[in-house]
């Protein structure tokens, strides 16, 4: 099945972000890289800004399996869990937002995320990948949400000229 992965970092993002793309492909086939985009902290200000993108596996796993896999990576990275600043600092954040026709939870796992259209950094760089897709429970394809989360976002994510490639 085709899935869609959303990788982020503020902690070193060059070389965190091109282990953890290193990382997926040892362990998924890798299909695409979205462009890299520099994009604001939410949620806890007071840190350096993120760098996102997005990547395509493609799996025979189960999302849970997937979910899992992507926490064994944050933590080979680095990733601590500061309860104090849950949305803090961090080497390394992959997330899990979209499998190709699923929806529901699956354990701790809502797919697709509502996150795609509440937030630019997950919705900008799924969009690079599969703009045309409509995420199942979704009206709107993966493009359009892209341009209303970048609509309403007070600092859009700007593109970057860097090049992470597995």
């Amino acid at each position: 099945m085709r899935a869609f992965v959303v990788l982020g970092s503020n902690i070193d993002p060059r070389p965190n972000l091109g282990s953890a793309l290193a990382e997926l492909a040892r362990r998924f086939t890798v299909l695409a890289v979205s462009p890299v985009y520099r994009t604001a902290p939410v949620g806890d200000a007071d840190q350096p800004d993120f760098w996102n993108l997005a990547v395509e596996i493609e799996t025979g796993d189960s999302p849970e399996t997937v979910h899992a896999a992507l926490h064994e990576i944050e933590a080979r990275l680095g990733r601590r869990h500061d309860p104090a600043r849950p949305l803090g600092p961090r080497t390394a954040d992959l997330d899990l937002v979209l499998v190709d026709g699923l929806a529901g939870r699956f354990g701790g796992l809502e797919l697709p995320s509502p996150l795609i259209e509440r937030v630019s950094f997950v919705a900008v760089p799924l969009a690079d990948l599969a703009p045309d897709l409509r995420p199942p429970g979704f009206s709107l394809t993966l493009r359009d949400l892209a341009l209303a989360a970048v609509a309403g976002d007070k600092y859009p994510p700007q593109r970057l000229d860097v090049e992470l490639r597995p």
